[in-house]
């Protein structure tokens, strides 16, 4: 079966926002997301539960007829009582490493994102159809870090509702398509340098 995996909206806020909602052009590209997925039949639409993530599955949910099913851990990578001062702070070594040299907490993060999209896409191959999942950067990169074998927290950039297309079976996930935006006009195509990408894989 498939998973979309499908990045948020731009953001009416950055960091300094723990729960910001969309901007209008965010919105936009929500709804042009929204026609890109309609016809994948899709069985299931699972969210993070933070605001920019609910706004953005709106339009999918309706398009494909769909009810949102919100699920922590596709949610953000950073605790959500995070000053947003230490986010600052850890987000440019963060982003611009590997997870194996991460501590133990973001580690254990990382396990539980893959892991329950392994589940979630099994139990919905079970159901004969294919899944759609809102989420965030740092977490379609974890899934595209485990489908390819690339331990860097950012192995590719990943535009605001951009689209990562995965197969998933028993043997884990094979990756068809990282952070497409086909499905979006120039003028919709934000966030592709939101983070630093890290060093090339087999970099020390």
């Amino acid at each position: 079966m498939t998973i979309y995996l499908v990045r948020h909206g731009l953001a009416a806020a950055g960091v300094d926002d723990l729960d910001p909602g969309l901007s209008d052009l965010g919105h936009a590209q929500a709804r042009a997301t929204a026609e890109a997925l309609k016809p994948k039949g899709a069985a299931r639409l699972v969210v993070s539960p933070l605001r920019r993530t609910r706004e953005t599955a709106a339009p999918v949910a309706a398009a494909l007829g769909l009810e949102p099913e919100l699920r922590d851990e596709v949610s953000e990578v950073f605790d959500p009582g995070m000053p947003a001062e230490d986010r600052k702070a850890m987000l440019g070594p963060f982003m611009a490493g590997k997870w194996a040299d991460q501590p133990a907490d973001l580690r254990a993060w990382r396990s539980r994102v893959v892991n329950a999209l392994l589940e979630i896409g099994l139990a919905t191959e079970a159901a004969t159809g294919n899944l759609v999942v809102v989420s965030h950067y740092i977490a379609i990169g974890a899934a595209i870090g485990e489908a390819t074998g690339d331990d860097r927290v950012v192995p590719a950039p990943i535009a605001n509702c951009s689209i990562t297309t995965l197969n998933v079976g028993h043997g884990g996930f094979t990756l068809i398509a990282a952070a497409s935006t086909a499905h979006l006009a120039s003028d919709l195509i934000t966030g592709t340098s939101t983070f630093t990408l890290g060093p090339p894989p087999g970099t020390p």
